[in-house]
This record gives C-alpha cells, sequence and structure tokens, in this order.
C-alpha cells in the first residue's frame, strides 16, 4: 500500500481496522487468530476485539468471509486502489442523489481552484463521451 492510499484509507477506517486490513491483504483466507498473531505484540489485542473488527469489516462489505469448521476465514473484498474507488464512487453518488445540481456545481468550482484540475475534467468528460469511460 503506497502512502498515498494509507492517507485516503485512513479517512475511511479507524487504525485497529487499517491494520487488520493491511494483515489481510497480505494473504488472503486467514482466521481471526492468525490475524491476532501478526499484529504487534506490545499492543496486547484481545482475540474478541480482532473478531469484532473482522466482524465489522464484513458487516461493511470490505471483508469476505466464509466457514471452515468452527472459524470463519476471512479475504480482502478488494484491493487497496480499488477500495479507495469502491468508498469514493459510493460517496460522491449520494452527494449527487442528495444535492443533486448544487453538489455538481460545488464540485466544478472546487475542481477550478485545483492546480491542473480543470485540464483534468475536461479530459475526463471528453474521454465519457467517446465511450472511453464507463
Amino acid at each position: 500500500m503506497t502512502e498515498e492510499q494509507h492517507k485516503m484509507l485512513s479517512k475511511l477506517f479507524g487504525p485497529l481496522e487499517l491494520e487488520v486490513l493491511k494483515i489481510i491483504w497480505q494473504k488472503d483466507w486467514q482466521t481471526v487468530q492468525e490475524v491476532l498473531d501478526q499484529l504487534p505484540a506490545h499492543k496486547h489485542y484481545a482475540y474478541t476485539t480482532i473478531m469484532t473488527v473482522m466482524n465489522r469489516l464484513h458487516q461493511k462489505s470490505v471483508l469476505s468471509r466464509k466457514k471452515k469448521g468452527k472459524r470463519y476465514l476471512y479475504k480482502a473484498r478488494y484491493q487497496p486502489e480499488d477500495l479507495i474507488r469502491h468508498f469514493s464512487s459510493h460517496t460522491i453518488q449520494g452527494i449527487l442523489d442528495d444535492f443533486g445540481d448544487i453538489a455538481i456545481a460545488q464540485f466544478v468550482d472546487a475542481v477550478g481552484n485545483a492546480p491542473d484540475g480543470l485540464r483534468k475534467l475536461k479530459q475526463l468528460l471528453n474521454e465519457l463521451e467517446e465511450g472511453e469511460r464507463k
């Protein structure tokens, strides 16, 4: 995970959630105990704490899980970049649904104030019109 991705994801998840995700991204289908064993020992997390975090990430559709015996195995549904894209898309769609044209106008104003923002916006709009973006 890049530093920029870490910065973005830290706005979406708490520190422990992010630590758990980093471990899950290293290897698919891990148990709570396997994740707990990879966390820093000096933090002394309880098994139930990590189980709760992983269950909540599953409820948020960030992790997939399957039962194996009496335990659940977890894996990430998205890689870091895809997760950022998923949440930002969901957030933007919610803003557009709630605020419509006002949100679009504010977005254009914000992009216009960003260095190189209007050029990038025009490029993306051209790609959309030409059918190169979905």
